[in-house]
């Protein structure tokens, strides 16, 4: 009986750890993609201003200066957009993978209860 209660708690333990290392692997995953999209949104950022800053020098009125600032801000609406629904597009799928690693988890320690119940069960009998 502690022979088998030994042997699950083993089982279990190198499940969880093995659960661990594929969340830790998937969050690692994730940041990368998230810290990607957060370089490309700077380097769009710092590279629209640098395109517009030109405009700036070649200004002869306060009309032009306020038209460059317009439309430096709608070009930086659009990306922070485009930058927000492809990090929304990021975390969506990282839930489907976290539902997915939970899942197994789940489906993989049922398993493992039922073989050792139904071991214990031929003991018995």
């Amino acid at each position: 009986m502690q022979k088998d209660i030994l042997d699950n708690f083993q089982k279990m333990t190198a499940l969880s750890l093995e659960n661990f290392k594929k969340l830790g692997e998937t969050n690692l995953q994730i940041g990368e993609k998230l810290l990607q999209e957060q370089i490309e949104l700077t380097n769009a950022l710092l590279e629209a201003a640098s395109e517009k800053a030109e405009d700036v020098t070649e200004a002869k009125d306060l009309k032009d200066v306020a038209a460059w600032q317009a439309e430096l801000a709608q070009e930086y609406t659009k990306k922070i957009v485009e930058s927000g629904r492809a990090c929304a597009d990021i975390v969506a799928e990282a839930g489907k993978v976290y539902t997915s690693l939970f899942e197994n988890a789940l489906k993989s320690a049922n398993g493992a209860a039922n073989k050792s119940a139904a071991a214990k069960a031929r003991k018995t009998a």
